[in-house]
């Protein structure tokens, strides 16, 4: 999924995520932890990060990886980084 244009609301942005990732949603999932609450591990979070970058249009550093802690960290990654398409 290509994300092309607006920045999307929080709630628009996990459905998205969780649909490409093929997760299960959960609404309200600012606070739900990738590792602890949902179970990521390291492949899993790295296949996030490559979504992100698709849908930012931003090579971001694996660095980045360990400062995402929440969905809600994912999220503003996304709203932060974004180049507008």
């Amino acid at each position: 999924m290509i994300l092309t244009s607006g920045t999307l609301t929080f709630d628009a942005f996990a459905d998205a995520l969780f649909a490409e990732l093929e997760l299960p949603a959960a609404s309200g999932c600012a606070d739900l932890r990738l590792v602890d609450d949902l179970g990521f591990d390291s492949v899993l979070l790295f296949e996030l990060l490559l979504v992100i970058e698709d849908w930012i249009g931003v090579l971001l550093p694996e660095a980045l990886l360990g400062q995402l802690v929440t969905v809600g960290d994912v999220y503003e990654v996304y709203r932060t980084r974004r180049t507008p398409r």
